[in-house]
């Protein structure tokens, strides 16, 4: 009779449950922001130079940078999240990676105008 084969050992089971639960989700992100933002840049344009407008194109670009900092942003606060053994993102993740991803200047300015509006939308409410 034939030896029967080796049964997995504990450390391929705990491998193999790794593999499962490291899967990279690439485009889950970009789904759940929805179409696109091309209908707020006209109305943005609009509050900063009256006579302005924009070609198609231009507004592809401009949503395509949207998309992308936003996935950025979503991705290196859920990696500060992980780092702190937490599985909820905070606010607090969000403000430290605008501010690791945006440089100097922009990164404080970005910083102040999403706490300004965070602070505004919840005494809308």
């Amino acid at each position: 009779q034939e030896p029967k084969e080796a049964k997995s050992t504990t450390a391929q089971k705990k491998r193999r449950g790794l593999r499962g639960s490291r899967r990279r989700h690439t485009n889950r992100h970009r789904d759940s922001f929805g179409d696109s933002f091309a209908a707020y840049f006209p109305q943005v344009l609009k509050q900063v130079h009256q006579g302005l407008s924009l070609s198609p194109e231009s507004v592809s670009v401009m949503d395509s940078m949207v998309h992308d900092i936003l996935d950025r942003i979503a991705t290196e606060a859920g990696r500060l999240a992980r780092y702190a053994k937490r599985v909820t993102i905070t606010s607090r993740d969000i403000q430290v990676a605008v501010r690791l991803l945006l440089p100097g200047k922009m990164g404080k300015l970005a910083e102040a105008q999403g706490t300004n509006a965070a602070l505004r939308y919840t005494k809308s409410k």
